[in-house]
């Protein structure tokens, strides 16, 4: 949500509560405006709870294990690693990628495209349109990382 939203939202839910607070201590419990906020009163509940209801269901998302494998030129390694899709993001990912490298010393490389394709990787386990995270190596690249199978 953008940060307009949020204030708009906040601003919706006050004004209800002070309408409902001016209703309720204005009106007696026969009048029809106190009958239309019974209606409102109920309305928001059942709202709040479907997105409250929401709010859980990517809450869970986030909780998901994301498999991490090397894609060599066609052929998958899998890394024995894996991360909540939360924690997924370009800074994990660099550091497993350095924690995996065979020369401590040295930074990894990869192209520009590779790059450019672990960037939208990221962006697609964040967005839980995609349920692995595969990172594309040319043989060359796959050398810099040792995988321990264990």
């Amino acid at each position: 949500m953008k940060l307009d939203q949020r204030y708009i939202i906040l601003v919706i839910f006050v004004s209800i509560t002070l309408f409902g607070i001016v209703v309720r201590y204005m009106g007696d419990a026969k009048s029809a405006l106190w009958q239309f906020w019974g209606v409102v009163d109920t309305a928001s509940a059942v709202a709040l709870s479907i997105l409250a209801f929401m709010g859980y269901r990517e809450y869970i998302k986030s909780e998901d294990e994301i498999k991490i494998y090397f894609n060599v030129e066609g052929k998958v390694e899998d890394t024995g690693l894996s991360l909540l899709r939360k924690d997924c993001t370009r800074g994990e990912i660099v550091g497993l990628l350095e924690m995996m490298q065979t020369h401590t010393k040295e930074r990894f490389h990869f192209d520009s495209q590779g790059l450019s394709i672990l960037l939208d990787e990221v962006q697609k386990i964040q967005k839980a349109q995609k349920d692995i995270f595969v990172i594309p190596l040319t043989q060359k690249e796959f050398e810099q990382f040792t995988i321990s199978k264990g």
